[in-house]
């Protein structure tokens, strides 16, 4: 059972992740949220608004990579080499799922969205059972993607996650010292994916599901 340290609870719709009516003390306006944005391009403690995130997908790439997660960055790198995605727009598709053989490599790589939810990890496997090694589990809103578990050998860091009555979800509830360790993690799994080699023409692609209009 995970144990959650203290948290901190952000009121919000789960369709709309932004209360712009009633914005708490942790939200900033998009004037101010733009620039924290660029000066901190990887510490998303919160999410943005549904206007001003599809508004960034047209947004000249470098600057849009510069609000981006590193694990972000690599991934949509990795699904436009294997042709998951095209366009950046195309994150606002359906459901996807892609998982890559490496040659002479034991591990596993999977990425898939599932709902809200984004999956970027290395598998290995105990008969059957695939083993996170690790798998990072990212909320995904309007083409960006946010932290929200870490998954390895069957234990999980969560960095933030939803309370509500009868799954009627309102609240987004944010671990900021697990936030942080997600990030810095991230960081590293990016460099070790792009070290790898993951978008190059000798990766098999194992299972291959395309997203839907």
């Amino acid at each position: 059972m995970v144990e959650y340290p203290e948290t901190k609870t952000m009121p919000t719709r789960k369709e709309n992740l932004s209360n712009e009516e009633n914005p708490g003390e942790n939200y900033e306006t998009k004037d101010e949220k733009r620039e924290s944005q660029k000066k901190e391009p990887d510490v998303p403690s919160g999410v943005l608004s549904e206007e001003f995130c599809i508004s960034c997908l047209n947004m000249p790439e470098e600057e849009r990579k510069s609000m981006l997660l590193e694990i972000q960055q690599v991934a949509e790198g990795i699904l436009k080499a294997h042709g998951i995605i095209k366009e950046t727009e195309d994150l606002l598709k359906g459901e996807w799922f892609l998982k890559l053989q490496k040659p002479d490599f034991e591990k596993r790589l999977v990425l898939a969205k599932s709902g809200e939810e984004v999956f970027i990890g290395l598998y290995t496997y105990s008969g059957e059972t695939p083993v996170p090694d690790p798998n990072f589990v990212l909320l995904s809103q309007y083409g960006f993607w946010y932290p929200q578990r870490i998954e390895e050998n069957f234990e999980e860091t969560v960095a933030s996650f939803f309370t509500g009555a009868y799954g009627d979800y309102e609240f987004l509830n944010i671990i900021p010292e697990n936030v942080v360790k997600f990030q810095n993690s991230q960081r590293d799994f990016a460099k070790t994916l792009k070290g790898q080699g993951w978008d190059g023409p000798e990766i098999k692609a194992v299972e291959k599901i395309m997203p839907e209009d």
